[in-house]
């Protein structure tokens, strides 16, 4: 069953706000004069809102892209807080040049977080939660305290007055520098940090998405040096740095493209004899969509689990349907007419996009091949309904039972107090009577419950 993607404020109205809010602010600091050295924020400030509006569209409510919108809006404050501060005129110049001082904080700690994130929205493991906390907590002191005194006024330039205090007390800006200006030097090793952490791990698509990124960080690191050599200044290479989130971006959304193509290419790399087809399915599928979980159910009115990614920690029931239906995207597998199976999706980060809608269409095509390759299409639709089965005794009847509730050999033998060695004969008797011999093409367990359900 498809279902149309579900309208999200995130996806349009929000982005599209933002992005004018930025343009507003951006357009009204360079009308107060061009300052080289603030120049960056704005460009920052442009070119993170759009990325972040672009990847929310192509994905909406993507964790990645509400990150670069809020650093986008966050850097247009500050730059132009900064353009008053630094040529002041008018009422309420004084509260603008505070605006762009303290929220530097808040900038360094989103663009870290950013960094962290990338490229899926999610920390590179469970490990990282207190690092994301500690910056989180030392990014809230540093701009409370910036916020409260003038502990930061003298290295940005603003020449209007604090308007809250005219002087930090020795204490606070004890504080401070201990905690200020280190954190930014530390935010920095982070990003190395984490991205050589992500790479370890991660997958050949979201190395793909990494490469994207170093290759926009490498001309900036050129532009820095060349401007450190040749004029004495890091202007050009931090100008440069706004290519680094238009490349996350690119690569955020554009590499879900290569993992459409490397899914709808896994059925032709996918040759190993007797190997795990539906495994492999949901396993492309997954990735491919970001998913939370795919399911390869099989069946017709009553539906059994021949894949499931990512593996579970026991054997999924049987199920109908409409209670497969009831939960994230779904479509029935089709063949002749008849229903033999549905392959489930629960996606990861909000609704699929309509790229992925289509994609999930090309892979349930896939799919419907797979259930046929095993063998329990045709079980489904040619089996007599009136099919003998044949006598069991009242063991093997308990471990069928069981079987059909969709438990493994080892919570088959807990459940009948038995040891996993007494039940595995078992089943290879049971197997036997409904004559089901080994074979590559079909999963047995399946078939043997299937035959259960005829009863």
């Amino acid at each position: 069953m498809r279902t149309r993607p579900r309208w999200t404020p995130a996806r349009g109205v929000v982005p599209a706000a933002a992005l004018a809010v930025v343009v507003v602010l951006v357009t009204v600091g360079l009308a107060r004069g061009l300052w080289l050295d603030n120049l960056h924020n704005g460009v920052l400030a442009l070119a993170c809102t759009a990325v972040g509006g672009y990847v929310l569209h192509q994905r909406p409510a993507h964790r990645q892209g509400r990150l670069f919108l809020a650093t986008g809006v966050a850097e247009a404050v500050l730059f132009l807080g900064r353009q008053v501060g630094h040529a002041p005129g008018g009422p309420g110049s004084a509260w603008w040049g505070w605006l762009g001082v303290w929220p530097v904080a808040v900038v360094l700690a989103l663009t870290t977080l950013a960094v962290l994130c990338f490229p899926d929205g999610r920390l590179p493991s469970p490990r990282w939660r207190p690092v994301a906390g500690l910056v989180v907590a030392v990014a809230a002191v540093c701009a409370v305290l910036s916020a409260l005194w003038p502990v930061e006024y003298s290295s940005v330039d603003v020449v209007t007055a604090h308007p809250v205090a005219d002087a930090a007390p020795p204490v606070v800006q004890a504080v401070w520098s201990a905690m200020a200006h280190p954190s930014y030097v530390v935010s920095q090793v982070l990003w190395v940090v984490a991205v050589a952490a992500r790479w370890r791990t991660a997958s050949p698509g979201t190395r793909r998405q990494l490469g994207w990124l170093l290759l926009a960080v490498l001309p900036a690191g050129v532009a820095l040096l060349v401007g450190l050599v040749g004029w004495g200044s890091p202007r050009a290479g931090v100008l440069a740095a706004a290519l680094v989130p238009v490349a996350a971006g690119l690569a955020v959304v554009h590499g879900q493209h290569a993992g459409a193509r490397a899914a709808l290419s896994w059925l032709s790399r996918a040759r190993r004899p007797g190997g795990d087809l539906a495994g492999e399915l949901t396993r492309a599928t997954g990735t491919a969509l970001d998913a939370a979980r795919v399911v390869l159910w099989s069946g017709a009115d009553t539906l059994l689990a021949v894949g499931v990614w990512p593996d579970p920690d026991a054997d999924l029931a049987p199920t109908t349907p409409a209670a497969v239906h009831a939960v994230g995207e779904t479509r029935d597998l089709v063949s002749g007419g008849v229903r033999v199976g549905v392959l489930a999706v629960e996606p990861g980060d909000g609704p699929l996009s309509l790229a992925q809608q289509r994609l999930l269409d090309d892979l349930a095509a896939q799919a419907t091949l797979v259930v046929e390759h095993l063998g329990l299409a045709a079980a489904v639709r040619h089996r007599p309904a009136t099919r003998p089965v044949p006598e069991l005794t009242p063991r093997e009847r308990d471990v069928l039972a069981l079987m059909a509730r969709g438990l493994s050999n080892t919570a088959i033998a807990a459940e009948l107090h038995l040891s996993v060695k007494t039940v595995e004969p078992v089943v290879s008797t049971v197997f036997g009577k409904l004559g089901l011999q080994p074979d590559a093409r079909d999963n047995r367990r399946v078939l043997a419950v299937l035959a259960y359900l005829e009863r």
